[in-house]
């Protein structure tokens, strides 16, 4: 029998540096983990088929949060920054990388965790006081880049591409 995967183990981080010399921040406070991939479909009716087929044409993956708010928080502060000057255009959109700590390869003394990297645009929803919740939508664009990351002084450093075997 497998092992779980443990939620802890699926981490996003979002960039609040430049693309340059990004600033990883985890999303450590949130409650809610729900990474919707979002395929984008289309049916062709060949002629050597009784009924039309399905394919996959691309993914558009989007990832709901509902965050705990945590004043003093990296990851409060800089959503709280989104919602209360209610960002839009270029001012709402950063990098994302999600981190799946679960997939991991030990080569010499580093280890390497499989990573996505993307554009994304924070969408905030909504602040519920009574809760002290701030829901947010993370849309990642473009083109998914798949990759891995390292641990170095306590920060996630991405490297494109496949995890070295040496």
């Amino acid at each position: 029998m497998g092992t779980m995967v443990k939620k802890w183990k699926i981490a996003p981080f979002l960039n609040k540096g430049t693309i340059p010399e990004p600033n990883w921040f985890r999303i450590k406070k949130s409650t809610a983990f729900d990474l919707a991939l979002n395929p984008e479909t289309q049916d062709y009716d060949y002629i050597s088929d009784e009924s039309p087929t399905t394919e996959i044409i691309k993914y558009k993956p989007s990832l709901t949060q509902s965050l705990t708010m945590y004043k003093g928080e990296d990851d409060y502060e800089e959503i709280f920054n989104h919602f209360y000057n209610l960002h839009t255009g270029s001012d709402a959109k950063t990098e994302i990388l999600l981190v799946f700590f679960q997939e991991s390869q030990t080569v010499g003394s580093n280890t390497y965790y499989k990573a996505w990297k993307s554009d994304c645009v924070i969408a905030v929803n909504n602040l519920n006081s009574v809760d002290s919740t701030l829901s947010f939508d993370i849309f990642m664009n473009g083109t998914v880049d798949k990759g891995y990351i390292t641990i170095t002084d306590g920060s996630p450093v991405y490297t494109s591409g496949d995890i070295p075997t040496e």
